[in-house]
């Protein structure tokens, strides 16, 4: 099968330059979680994440949170070698251009799900078993807003699992979640000058350099108010075609996998199931 049965065609990009703030606006818009951005000729120049953006909130321009090195393919190439590249990579995504690096479309794992694993019937008889996440970071349902963002975005996941006192799984919560929940605000800054010599510990005065900074500030409330209570989840023994059709029907990336009662023993991505195309 090839690329250019599965890309999406034409996507939107970010032309440089630009800036965070811009960014973070269009992320709202669209609700995706990258963007392919050009330089002012229409070539690519990189892909800027919404990962990215969040990590960084004292950078401004978008052209110092732009991952230069991103995976490529051509239309026509075969779909394992855009998978390969994606997992080789650990991106959810290839930028599909033409023969002067111009993006014609983008292939990304979602797509390969949608349009093909749950349109795979041949995939029934194949379980998810050597596919799933066994080491899975959790926060606890009274975890700050402020806090479960940054567990979430050291732990290199899309969504985390909410738990409760007992150690059971009661919500997710997304990334996308906390960016519609928080407000960008400018505020002033402040940094004090320090000596640039031994000579200079006679100066009486203190300067301080006053500097403007774009922040996404968090509401104080816990993250159970914040989660999605409705958990779709997966177990150890079903089908990578079933999971791939519950993450269709849902529009979600991610299925904790639980076995019994709530017990949450890992996370099924779908960055996880591609790998089946690769064994085929």
């Amino acid at each position: 099968m090839r690329v250019k049965t599965l890309m999406t065609r034409d996507p939107i990009v970010i032309q440089l330059p630009a800036t965070r703030e811009y960014a973070i606006e269009l992320f709202r818009k669209h609700n995706v979680r990258s963007f392919p951005v050009v330089g002012k000729d229409g070539k690519l120049v990189g892909i800027v994440s919404i990962k990215n953006v969040l990590l960084h909130p004292d950078e401004d321009q978008l052209a110092m949170l732009i991952k230069r090195e991103v995976p490529t393919v051509k239309a026509t190439d075969d779909l394992k070698k855009a998978v390969r590249k994606m997992l080789e990579m650990d991106y959810r995504r290839v930028v599909v251009v033409d023969e002067d690096n111009r993006p014609v479309g983008i292939l990304t794992v979602g797509d390969i799900v949608r349009r093909y694993l749950a349109k795979n019937e041949k995939l029934k008889g194949v379980t998810i078993e050597p596919y799933y996440q066994r080491y899975v970071s959790v926060v606890w349902r009274g975890t700050p807003l402020k806090a479960a963002l940054k567990a979430l975005l050291l732990c290199n996941a899309m969504a985390i699992p909410v738990i409760d006192d007992d150690g059971n799984l009661i919500g997710m919560v997304d990334e996308t979640d906390l960016l519609k929940d928080g407000e960008v605000v400018r505020t002033m800054k402040s940094t004090e000058l320090t000596a640039s010599s031994e000579e200079d510990w006679i100066l009486e005065s203190h300067p301080t350099l006053l500097f403007e900074k774009a922040e996404l500030q968090l509401p104080k409330k816990p993250v159970e108010e914040l989660m999605n209570p409705r958990v779709v989840i997966a177990t150890p023994h079903m089908s990578v075609y079933d999971v791939a059709q519950k993450m269709v029907k849902y529009e979600i990336e991610q299925l904790p996998v639980i076995r019994g009662q709530d017990d949450l023993v890992g996370i099924i991505r779908d960055m996880d199931l591609i790998r089946v195309i690769l064994n085929k």
